[in-house]
């Protein structure tokens, strides 16, 4: 059998950008150009561990615990998980959308009647043609959206909201709007913003001195939103819940704070959050 380098290692940078990109869409977390390029590199030279052989169990075993190191890898490059919780759910879903793409595969091998390749380390290759993977990594892909779509509309249904933010023995809560359009994410962490239209938080953090901004670890980035369009100054210090009636979630999230002035306080957050 021949196996071409190029086209292995290119396959699974694309199929990890695929997992990477599916993943992104359920933890609601933007990656970094940089740092996506980096994880889908680890994942297509990861690939590379099938060419290893061997006939024990143990060295099985070995080849299997790489595997995994290099997800941990692909995982720790593209999301730089903030605490252990973090990257184990991560982890947990790279393994799901593996799970599903494989299913995928072995769908369209039943259909196409596709012969075994051969068994190695105990992992059964089939042989399965670009076009089918591309099929099964579009699949996946629709899927995730789909299930997103889902949860978003079901979160939206709620009207009325309550946002959260707490840092240190400081804590406010306000009014929470659903808004799809504010897809704002923070340029640093990637993580989506919640933004907090409120007096008392922009005068509790002194935004209006550049110097006070800096010490709070708040930083400028443009918004636009049903509330109006600026700058806000976002920090990835703190909590927020929201809470809806009995229901209640911490969401992960930078947040930015902009002045009320005439208008009422209230909190902007995307549904997706809350999925």
């Amino acid at each position: 059998m021949k196996l071409y380098i190029d086209v292995l290692v290119i396959t699974h940078a694309l199929i990890s950008l695929i997992y990477l990109q599916c993943i992104s869409r359920i933890v609601h977390q933007k990656i970094p150009a940089l740092r996506e390029a980096a994880a889908c590199a680890f994942g297509g030279a990861g690939s590379l561990i099938a060419m290893i052989h061997t006939n024990s169990f143990g060295g099985a075993l070995g080849v299997t615990l790489g595997k995994l190191a290099v997800i941990s890898a692909v995982i720790i490059a593209a999301y730089l998980p903030e605490n252990f919780s973090a990257f184990i759910k991560r982890l947990f879903l790279y393994g799901l959308m593996e799970v599903i793409f494989g299913g995928c595969c072995f769908m369209l091998i039943n259909l196409t009647h596709s012969r075994i390749m051969y068994m190695r380390n105990y992992v059964m290759y089939f042989d399965i043609s670009l076009l089918d993977i591309g099929i099964c990594s579009a699949m996946l892909y629709v899927m995730i959206v789909i299930y997103e779509t889902v949860q978003r509309r079901k979160a939206a249904a709620h009207k009325k909201y309550r946002a959260r933010y707490t840092l240190g023995r400081y804590e406010i809560t306000l009014p929470a709007i659903a808004d799809t359009g504010n897809c704002l994410s923070d340029s640093f962490t990637g993580q989506p913003v919640v933004i907090f239209r409120s007096d008392d938080m922009y005068r509790q953090y002194e935004l209006d001195i550049p110097e006070r901004m800096s010490f709070y670890g708040f930083h400028p980035i443009p918004y636009n939103t049903v509330g109006g369009e600026g700058l806000v100054y976002v920090t990835s210090k703190g909590e927020v819940t929201i809470s809806c009636g009995k229901s209640m979630k911490r969401v992960l999230c930078c947040v930015g704070i902009i002045a009320s002035g005439e208008r009422s306080q209230c909190a902007v957050f995307n549904p997706c959050l809350l999925t």
